[in-house]
């Protein structure tokens, strides 16, 4: 009792900063239990059974985000940006790894640790700029559940390589059967239930978590990690229709679990040395480095303008909650040294410091300055007297259908490339692009436009439209 005591204390303390500085809270837990690590108060023990406890409810919590029917029709992209990061990551990584120092095993284990993503720093990123149903946003939850599957794949390969092909075998085959059983309580069983049972806010509450406890066992019982078993009811359960105050509650769980686990990972950390230092911010500078480049490539490959490419690339620009799974479980099989475990939660935790900072609007603007084609599309001549719609998706596309039999040109200018090709396949006219891209809006007239439509939620994204455009009607 003394030890939970003790770390809920140093959590409390931590937040209570946070709040009090309007710092992100993060860096303070984990200093906070840094601190109270130093102390000696706290058993080893207690302090490795809390990890695993605060991980689990993480990476299910994780789970929960990443609802499948959310991608729609970013899904070809989002399995394209997936895999050539997670594998130009993981071979970058065992390569940087190797030439560190570290053998062949270990190095395996810090290239699957940098390989993904975080969904819980991506996903809180998005919904406080309120972008998540945004095209990049689809693009990147489904590159962030790719990538978690991936790794719930690749950690029996790891974790049982010592033990031969026949317990790889197993351990994949097993994940495999547990995620077929998922997809099908998704599917065909749990909607069902749950409608016939019609059950109230605390009910609902106690099912979600009887099914969180239920794949937990289930994942004991196949000989899995635990938090492969949260991941799965996390994704089994991401497509159901939970109400607010069930989602509320759960993210309040959540969140007293990561107070938790971010707190014992300070008290598990020792003071690192130079060597770990230095390896860690190498291997954190091959993530920060490569992952934008890698990924707006990619993403404008596939359609994207230059902004939500270069916004997606910097989202996913950090090591992921499953980078530390990775290393807890090396750590508990004795694969890893303790010296190797704290690179990988220096990493981690510095890279998903950075991220909120890396995506703030002034980061992306100055990085499309040196974005060396910017241009994009845009008709010959700017047109004037036109209707100028910006943004055409759920909101847009009805207007778009009324005005189609009007006698004026309308011009639409949207970021999701799979839409601009459906408008134009109508024989309609669209441009890829958005409401912050002046040069865009200068070929497509906004200035001399006899009214325009802007369905983008974010204000900050509508202003420079109002700045381009003043004197025309605008409807927000």
């Amino acid at each position: 009792m003394t030890g939970i005591a003790l770390l809920l204390a140093a959590a409390a303390v931590g937040h209570g900063i946070a709040r009090a500085g309007g710092l992100p809270p993060l860096p303070l837990l984990v200093l906070a239990g840094f601190i109270l690590g130093l102390t000696g108060s706290v058993p080893a023990d207690f302090l490795q059974e809390a990890l695993v406890l605060g991980i689990t409810f993480l990476v299910f919590q994780a789970g929960i985000e990443l609802d499948p029917s959310r991608v729609r029709r970013q899904k070809q992209a989002a399995l394209i940006v997936g895999f050539v990061q997670f594998f130009l990551l993981g071979g970058l990584g065992l390569t940087a790894a190797v030439a560190l120092g570290f053998d062949l095993h270990t190095a395996s284990y810090l290239a699957l640790a940098l390989s993904a993503s975080s969904t819980l720093v991506a996903v809180r990123v998005l919904q406080r700029r309120r972008q998540l149903f945004e095209p990049f946003g689809r693009l990147v939850i489904g590159v962030l559940l790719l990538q978690d599957l991936l790794v719930i794949l690749l950690i029996p390969v790891l974790t049982r390589q010592p033990d031969g092909a026949i317990e790889v075998a197993r351990g994949i085959g097993a994940t495999v059967l547990m995620a077929a059983i998922a997809w099908l309580l998704l599917r065909a069983v749990l909607p069902r239930v749950i409608e016939r049972l019609a059950l109230d806010e605390e009910l609902l509450l106690l099912f979600v978590l009887s099914i969180l406890f239920g794949f937990l066992f289930f994942a004991d019982l196949l000989g899995l990690p635990r938090v492969s078993g949260a991941f799965v009811a996390g994704v089994a359960l991401s497509s159901f229709p939970l109400n607010g105050v069930v989602r509320g509650r759960l993210t309040s769980i959540g969140d007293f679990f990561s107070a938790v686990f971010f707190t014992a990972l300070g008290a598990s950390l020792g003071i690192p040395t130079v060597d770990e230092l230095i390896q860690a911010g190498l291997l954190g500078a091959v993530i920060l480095l490569v992952t934008p480049v890698a990924v707006a490539f990619i993403a404008e490959r596939a359609g994207f303008s230059a902004r939500p490419a270069i916004v997606s690339g910097l989202l996913l620009s950090q090591a992921s909650e499953f980078s530390l799974v990775v290393g807890l479980q090396g750590l508990a099989l004795g694969n890893l040294s303790p010296g190797a475990f704290q690179v990988i939660a220096l990493v981690t935790l510095g890279t998903m410091v950075l991220t909120p900072l890396l995506t703030q609007d002034r980061v992306v603007l100055g990085l499309l300055h040196l974005h060396p084609s910017r241009r994009g599309g845009g008709p010959n001549e700017p047109p004037r007297d036109h209707v100028l719609i910006v943004g055409a998706g759920s909101s847009g596309m009805p207007l778009l259908e009324t005005l189609v039999i009007a006698p004026r040109r309308v011009i639409v200018v949207d970021d999701d490339p799979q839409l601009v090709d459906r408008i134009r396949a109508a024989g309609l006219e669209a441009y890829r692009g958005d409401a912050t891209h002046r040069g865009l809006l200068r070929r497509v007239g906004a200035s001399d436009a006899r009214v325009i439509v802007s369905t983008v939620s974010r204000i900050e994204d509508n202003e420079p439209l109002l700045e381009e455009a003043r004197g025309v009607p605008i409807f927000v």
